[in-house]
């Protein structure tokens, strides 16, 4: 079910946006001092920049196209294009995800409602059963071999976990703030322990690393482009590793429009069921 999201932490992450950092000093440390004592420009504020995570830089909401494109270890390669409708409330997101490509693929759909105050609630609809299927986050969804859970498909529901101030670490000669991110519990949370990397420099995200049950690194997302788009740095290229399915994505956004006056009606268990039935519908008519 479902097989066409295979957006790794993409989507969104698809568009996870970069916050405002001060420049500062490399080798300083979370605390603002360097390692001779001196003291240097104060870390950004943490709860700020995962606030503007959270909420794609403060957006009202976006429409996006993306493409996504998967190669295994053995050569093997599937691609798809998905459509998302994102819409963002005063705590959390409605989410409405579709597949315009392949045509096989056009009748599915994904309905998830994010709150900032309990576990988030997902929802498929099986046309031909007539069944509405109620998924939460840890749920893992099969596309061509490989399995992507509800949690990667709407970002990694950063707005779930707790994270500390940050620290200044020196990656090839660059520096970068690493933020540590702690599952808060009882939200159904596939990754314990998420750890983020931010540029200083130019204030963009450069990479998320996910890490499962047993402590290992299970995926990694780089930012390989980024693009202001309606005064919403946005991130167009990403690619994710896969580490535990021996899998690399490449995930780009073809187009994306901010601030659409996006409709409530969209983000309902009624709009799922007739869009996918309507579609199913028309794919077996076709």
């Amino acid at each position: 079910m479902l097989r066409m999201f295979q957006i790794g932490l993409l989507l969104l992450s698809l568009c996870f946006c970069a916050c405002q950092y001060a420049a500062s000093n490399a080798d300083s440390n979370a605390n603002g001092a360097s390692k001779s004592g001196a003291v240097n420009t104060p870390l950004p504020d943490a709860d700020k920049l995962i606030q503007r995570l959270v909420t794609q830089d403060g957006c009202k909401d976006f429409v996006a196209e993306m493409r996504i494109i998967s190669d295994s270890d053995a050569g093997k390669q599937s691609q798809v294009e998905v459509q998302l409708q994102r819409k963002f409330t005063d705590n959390g997101a409605s989410t409405f995800m579709t597949v315009l490509a392949p045509n096989e693929d056009s009748d599915k759909a994904l309905l998830a409602i994010e709150d900032r105050e309990k576990p988030t609630e997902a929802y498929s609809y099986l046309a031909g059963l007539k069944k509405l299927a109620k998924l939460d986050s840890s749920r893992p969804l099969g596309f061509r071999g490989a399995k992507v859970t509800v949690q990667e498909l709407l970002g990694m529901e950063l707005g779930h976990y707790s994270h500390d101030a940050g620290e200044r670490v020196t990656e090839e000669g660059k520096s970068l703030v690493k933020i540590t991110f702690q599952a808060k519990p009882d939200y159904n949370l596939v990754f314990p322990k998420i750890v983020g990397y931010f540029n200083e420099k130019d204030e963009i995200p450069v990479r998320f690393e996910m890490y499962g049950e047993n402590g290992d690194l299970a995926k990694k997302m780089t930012v390989e482009e980024a693009k202001a788009i309606q005064n919403h740095l946005t991130l167009t290229k990403v690619a994710i590793e896969d580490l535990s399915q021996q899998l690399k994505l490449k995930m780009e956004i073809r187009k994306i429009e901010y601030n659409r006056g996006l409709s409530d009606k969209i983000f309902t268990e009624n709009y799922l069921k007739n869009f996918i039935t309507e579609a199913s519908d028309k794919r077996l008519s076709d």
